[in-house]
């Protein structure tokens, strides 16, 4: 039993037996991850009918995404597997959607804040470009790729973990994939005289 997390968007719980997706949560608050990701597993593991104990495997979507919410899903998911002494495995969420679109040049672009995208590009599902940030000015350049939307959900993030794992590819990285510092820094400190 494979339990997929992602909090790249809103924060979405999946459990997969095999192939079949056997429940589904989801909540679209963007900024409520901390607040709904317990909330989220708990409603997922009930929902597939099965206990923590019968996880094998945990996903979790790596992004790339705004740094708080991708944290709390990883976070949870490592802490979760580590805590079951199963293994854990990370997936960037880009290649996950392009992975429902294996023929022809495909753009997989999300929102990355900041007026900036993330985006990857694919031929026949090889990557060509692998996800970075990019502008709209920038992307309009590449006008013979179909452009598709980059949201992606723990659904997303469990199939492509089941697929990966079939052809042996390697997805032990957990870490969160940013591409680009957080919004916020941290003080550089305030001078005190008495």
């Amino acid at each position: 039993m494979l339990l997929a997390i992602d909090t790249s968007a809103g924060t979405t719980v999946a459990v997969f037996d095999g192939d079949m997706m056997k429940s589904f949560i989801s909540y679209e608050d963007r900024f409520g991850h901390a607040e709904n990701i317990g909330f989220a597993i708990t409603r997922a593991l009930d929902e597939a009918g099965i206990v923590a104990s019968d996880l094998t495997m945990v996903a979790v979507g790596r992004g790339p995404a705004p740094y708080t919410g991708l944290r709390v899903g990883i976070a949870a998911g490592v802490s979760l597997a580590t805590a079951l002494n199963i293994p854990a495995v990370g997936v960037i969420t880009l290649l996950a959607v392009a992975k429902k679109h294996p023929s022809g040049k495909v753009l997989i672009v999300a929102d990355a804040k900041r007026k900036e995208l993330f985006v990857a590009s694919f031929s026949d599902g090889e990557v060509i470009m692998p996800p970075s940030v990019s502008t709209m000015e920038q992307i309009s350049k590449l006008s013979d790729f179909q452009q598709v939307d980059g949201s992606c959900d723990a659904g997303l993030v469990g199939k492509y973990a089941i697929w990966a794992g079939a052809s042996g590819m390697n997805l032990t990285d957990t870490s969160a994939l940013y591409l680009r510092s957080p919004d916020v820094s941290p003080s550089k400190g305030k001078r005190v005289t008495g």
